[in-house]
């Protein structure tokens, strides 16, 4: 059985927003099984965008440590970080740190 293509992307700003939506939308002609999506801090004001991309099929994943504050406001994590993480084919970090992490997080 071959390996699932799951993308996951880290952060949801400026490029990650709208590469989750692009990806979740297009995943079929891409040849991709999953589009999981990292958030790190729960804010009412994001929310509807969350829900858009759960909506699109994207999977939500957040830290442990704020995963019941993601669930008060709404929105319903699929996976802890790290796991979406271990689970990617291909992780595109959207973060402005995302090079600094690169070594340490996801070799």
């Amino acid at each position: 059985m071959a390996q699932k293509k799951i993308v996951h992307i880290v952060g949801t700003g400026t490029i990650g927003e709208p590469l989750v939506g692009i990806l979740s939308s297009f995943k079929e002609k891409f040849g991709i099984d999953e589009v999981t999506f990292h958030k790190r801090t729960p804010l009412l004001t994001d929310r509807s965008k969350v829900i858009a991309s759960c909506n699109e099929g994207a999977k939500l994943a957040v830290d442990k440590d704020r995963w019941q504050k993601f669930v008060e406001m709404g929105m319903t994590p699929t996976f802890e970080a790290e796991e979406a993480i271990e689970r990617a084919s291909v992780i595109i970090d959207c973060t402005p740190v995302g090079n600094e992490k690169k070594e340490k997080l996801y070799n």
